[in-house]
């Protein structure tokens, strides 16, 4: 297995601890959405019923064609060895800090090898690479932190991203769900500003700001309305909450990738509107306004806009409509590669 079989850039977390009907429910969920793989642990020696819940686990991700994530460390490396693993059916292990390269090496033949981003050195790599474990065969993921303010800054995060990029190895972030996990009920992000942020904010923060390729849900369920983002967004498209008129309703748009900092300019919406009776008055426009031009901006006819700060009244320009307040952060996310609708 290599790093390119993910299909999407969202993977989900199940847990030993779970029961068999939550794991079930969050699984079809998950997968429903279009999340491409699952985050899950070997480490819970003494969870009951350990083994086959994992191997339940297992067989739904091959089922589904969803990647399983496994942390290991040495402890349960010994209690099932290279072929008790395969057995099992996982095919990528989540690397503990205290397993040797050379056993790195070992496992690497039959297992992607997921790294612990956080402590990952230029050093240690470079000994990765002098035994012989191929970059197409190592992931690095960072960890979640459940006690607040223990989490890492987006900065760093970015930074440490950067460093393994420059090395050919991509990252998966951990943001929190909207069920938190036990014992702390208080997200389980890497990145501390992200406890606080509705996992949709969270997701774009990581993958736009933080530069991260992969992100994962700690944390065990999203609600309805966060899967129903994530469902979008798995498949590229930015879904923003908003007050619109109903011929927008199931349209696709885009930011130019020439941006501007003063609107969301979207691409090709001259033509994708045309012949639409839309009307607004032409106001004073605040941040989160949509905007269409009208006959009196001549060949500008038509074209969508989203206001990204306040701007002046103009004739040319009709209101018709605004983004909910709560969707105002996601704007700034609004840009190349994704893709926007209005929900």
């Amino acid at each position: 297995m290599e790093v390119n079989d993910f299909f999407s850039r969202f993977g989900f977390s199940l847990y030993l601890s779970n029961s068999f009907a939550n794991s079930e429910k969050w699984f079809i969920e998950y997968q429903n959405a279009g999340f491409s793989f699952v985050f899950s642990s070997l480490n819970i020696n003494e969870e009951e019923k350990g083994d086959e819940k994992i191997r339940h686990i297992v067989t739904k991700c091959q089922r589904e064609g969803l990647t399983l994530i496994v942390d290991i460390n040495q402890d349960s490396l010994k209690r099932y060895g290279n072929e008790g693993i395969k057995k099992l059916g996982i095919k990528a292990l989540r690397i503990d800090d205290g397993i040797t390269i050379e056993v790195m090496k070992s496992l690497s033949e039959d297992f992607l090898l997921v790294l612990n981003a956080s402590t990952l050195s230029d050093d240690f790599l470079r000994k990765m690479m002098d035994v012989g474990i191929e970059k197409t065969k190592v992931l690095a993921c960072h960890n979640y932190y459940p006690k607040p303010y223990t989490g890492l800054g987006g900065s760093s995060v970015r930074d440490l991203n950067s460093r393994l990029h420059s090395c050919g190895i991509k990252v998966i972030t951990f943001i929190p769900g909207d069920n938190k996990r036990f014992p702390l009920f208080e997200g389980l992000p890497t990145v501390e500003e992200h406890r606080a942020l509705p996992p949709i904010q969270a997701a774009l923060d990581c993958l736009m700001c933080c530069e991260s390729d992969y992100v994962c849900i700690g944390d065990n369920a999203l609600s309805s309305a966060s899967l129903e983002r994530f469902s979008y967004l798995t498949k590229g498209i930015i879904a923003l909450s908003a007050q619109f008129p109903k011929q927008l309703k199931g349209m696709n748009f885009e930011n130019r990738i020439d941006a501007s900092e003063y609107v969301i300019r979207a691409s090709h919406s001259r033509a994708q509107l045309k012949g639409y009776a839309i009307q607004g008055p032409a106001s004073h426009r605040k941040r989160g306004d949509i905007v269409l031009a009208n006959e009196q901006f001549l060949r500008y006819q038509s074209e969508l806009e989203i206001c990204l700060v306040d701007l002046p009244q103009d004739d040319r320009q009709m209101v018709v409509g605004h983004i909910h307040e709560s969707d105002i952060p996601l704007l700034d996310f609004v840009k190349h590669p994704f893709h926007f609708t209005f929900i």
